[in-house]
């Protein structure tokens, strides 16, 4: 089965809906409405990690989340990688630094600096190795471009 960053790059028609709620029962129903993605918005909405986890847990196998972090703070990315989205968004970016930072702490070593904790990306240490040697190549991460210095910047 491809991954949802595969299904991106070979340019499938993907059908998502951004989500606000602090509910995995309104995630699941969407999966199973036929949804291919879910847009989990954590910057703003009051929903948190546990939330998060949950909405991830309630969709697994069906529907691939993306979830926007609060900000492009390196402990932001981390953690939200480390409950097992497909991807993130990350708001406020503003330069092509900025970005390169942003890859930097969503990849593990050699390609970055993401630290390795066992949690429920990772199966909780049961699927460790399997989880680090595809995770480099298939999280998406997607930098969002909010402000005048970020266009102008666009071409760096």
């Amino acid at each position: 089965m491809d991954t949802f960053r595969q299904r991106l790059k070979q340019r499938d028609l993907l059908i998502g809906t951004l989500f606000t709620l602090p509910s995995p029962e309104i995630a699941e129903i969407l999966s199973e409405a036929g949804f291919d993605w879910l847009w989990v918005d954590m910057e703003h909405t009051l929903l948190d990690m546990q939330n998060v986890q949950r909405i991830l847990q309630a969709v697994e196998g069906k529907c691939p989340c993306i979830v926007r972090v609060p900000s492009n703070d390196e402990v932001w990315i981390k953690k939200v990688l480390d409950i097992g989205p497909a991807g993130i968004i990350v708001p406020h970016v503003n330069s092509a630094e900025e970005v390169q930072k942003i890859l930097q702490f969503s990849k593990y070593p050699p390609e970055g600096t993401r630290s390795a904790g066992i949690s429920r990306a990772q199966g909780y240490g049961m699927k460790f190795q399997a989880y680090v040697n595809h995770a480099n190549k298939d999280i998406i991460v997607i930098p969002q471009i909010e402000h005048i210095d970020a266009v102008d910047n666009i071409e760096s």
